[in-house]
């Protein structure tokens, strides 16, 4: 169990280690941590921007998002570019670019796209919200935490930028605050699995591994929820001790290779409780 106890003290920093990066993983591959990739809403809350089916090569826009699907970020990332200088105005196809940039690890060039987005369209919640997740992957929390406050504090801002804040404080340590923003969030969105993912993350690394493991079951419950926040719930059953329970869920979702490399993980992470 994590725990603040002096001799608890090792397997806390083991534990909060391994549980930020479940969370960082939700603000890359995940995605399901605000699901930009799934908009089909510009920044002002109207259908995004898309080219005539002429302008917009299918076959490219396909290897676009099988490269994604792949986990191939940066091939994706110039299929995007690709697709986006023959039709500069796509939203979706920018936020396509930024969020493929964001997973390979390419901050300052996202970056750079949100920014001139903004400029072009405005500081709306999901433009905000978007440079904000660009922040936090970038491990720039004292950037993060302003822009997605202005994201939440603006009309039209949906769980999404209330979740993406909550992550942000968490990394800062603030969890009653981010307790507060992951509320908000159910508010908008309820039972969310991603919002509860991110939620149950925030009372792990607080301490509270029990209140964790429910708030995930309550997650993995939902027809929408992902394979990530299920390995997030195996992750935190390894953290508990129930290595059993933990590859099961590996198994659940994982090609044999890498399950059987995560069970490994799961009884190292249960050795150090």
């Amino acid at each position: 169990m994590i725990t603040n106890s002096l001799a608890g003290r090792r397997d806390l920093r083991v534990s909060r280690y391994a549980i930020l990066a479940a969370a960082l993983l939700c603000l890359g591959a995940c995605e399901g941590l605000p699901g930009s990739a799934k908009s089909t809403q510009d920044a002002n809350g109207a259908p995004a921007s898309t080219a005539k089916p002429s302008e917009v090569d299918p076959q490219l826009k396909l290897a676009a998002v099988q490269a994604e699907a792949q986990n191939n970020y940066l091939e994706a990332a110039q299929h995007y570019q690709s697709l986006l200088s023959r039709d500069p105005d796509n939203l979706e196809l920018a936020l396509g670019l930024v969020r493929n940039l964001r997973f390979a690890g390419s901050t300052p060039q996202d970056i750079d796209v949100l920014n001139q987005l903004i400029a072009k369209r405005g500081r709306t919640p999901q433009l905000l919200t978007e440079l904000g997740k660009s922040y936090v992957s970038g491990d720039q929390m004292n950037l993060a935490v302003p822009i997605l406050q202005e994201a939440t504090s603006l009309e039209g801002a949906t769980w999404d930028s209330f979740s993406t804040l909550g992550v942000a404080f968490d990394y800062q340590g603030q969890y009653e605050r981010a307790r507060e923003e992951y509320t908000q969030a159910l508010l908008l969105s309820p039972r969310n699995p991603d919002v509860l993912n991110n939620l149950a993350l925030s009372q792990a690394q607080s301490g509270d591994l029990d209140g964790a493991i429910e708030t995930l079951g309550q997650a993995t419950d939902q027809a929408s929820a992902t394979p990530q926040v299920r390995q997030n719930l195996a992750l935190l059953l390894a953290l508990k001790g129930d290595t059993a329970g933990a590859e099961r869920l590996a198994r659940k979702d994982l090609p044999k290779e890498m399950a059987d490399l995560n069970a490994d993980y799961y009884r190292y992470l249960a050795a150090t409780k």
